[in-house]
């Protein structure tokens, strides 16, 4: 087969280089990966101004356009980053692409333990309207930090202690914005095939909660998510990256 470049998209408070593990487990069974940094997340040197969800939709659409000048795309998203990703792939499915005699297209969209949103709604507005445990605002700056118990809690619970303190310390602030201002008002997986990787140790996003916007998600589409499920944290690109890479794979239309 011919294989599809994969687009990663991060979600709150991370950045590309938590794709690391990954994006080498892909690489070495030769697929073509890139990283999305998404603007609102700037690393742990806080920005001066807090970039807005339409400002992480055009970078992933970027990104996205770039790649699909010399190969189909299949874009996968954590976290988050499955709002912004979702939004951004309007008119990038194969048969709206073919209609103006493009070759390529966006030929998936895979969500790891990702949010998966209707339109017409906010992340906020998603989660309930109010911020969660997780979501620390007391800088007052317009940037959310991990809230209390701590990122080894909410995003590596299965990564030894001091690997998960390596990766939380590359965490940065999450622009609010994102949350309170960005509507979703595109449904990607109403047009394109939709993989879900569901994580059962996931103290983020629930197992339930996964499992509940999937459910709703085909509801909404009239579509079914091909899935799999994973005894994971929050985070199966860093605990599990080769498992995480035969996902992607299978989600690209590899046997594996």
């Amino acid at each position: 087969m011919t294989k599809p470049t994969v687009v990663l998209v991060h979600g709150m408070w991370h950045s590309a280089e938590h794709f690391k593990p990954l994006i080498e487990a892909l690489e070495s069974q030769n697929y073509k990966v890139v990283a999305v940094s998404n603007p609102s997340s700037p690393g742990p040197a806080t920005a001066a101004a807090p970039a807005t969800f339409e400002d992480d939709c055009e970078a992933i659409r970027s990104v996205v356009e770039r790649e699909l000048a010399s190969a189909n795309v299949l874009v996968v998203c954590h976290s988050y980053g499955g709002a912004p990703a979702s939004n951004s792939l309007r008119g990038l499915s194969t048969s709206a692409r073919a209609a103006f005699s493009h070759s390529t297209s966006v030929i998936g969209i895979a969500y790891m333990c990702a949010a998966v949103l209707p339109a017409g709604v906010t992340f906020l507005q998603a989660i309930g309207g109010q911020p969660k445990r997780i979501h620390d605002l007391s800088a007052g700056d317009g940037f959310a930090r991990v809230g209390e118990p701590g990122p080894n809690f909410y995003f590596y619970n299965d990564l030894p202690y001091d690997e998960a303190g390596r990766w939380a310390s590359l965490l940065g602030p999450q622009s609010w914005k994102t949350a309170t201002d960005g509507v979703v008002e595109f449904e990607a997986y109403a047009e394109v095939p939709a993989h879900y990787l569901y994580c059962a140790l996931d103290q983020a996003i629930e197992l339930k909660v996964q499992r509940h916007m999937v459910a709703q998600a085909e509801d909404r589409s009239g579509k079914a998510f091909r899935t799999e499920e994973v005894e994971s944290s929050h985070s199966p690109f860093l605990s599990m990256p080769g498992r995480t890479g035969d996902f992607i794979r299978r989600s690209a239309g590899e046997e594996v």
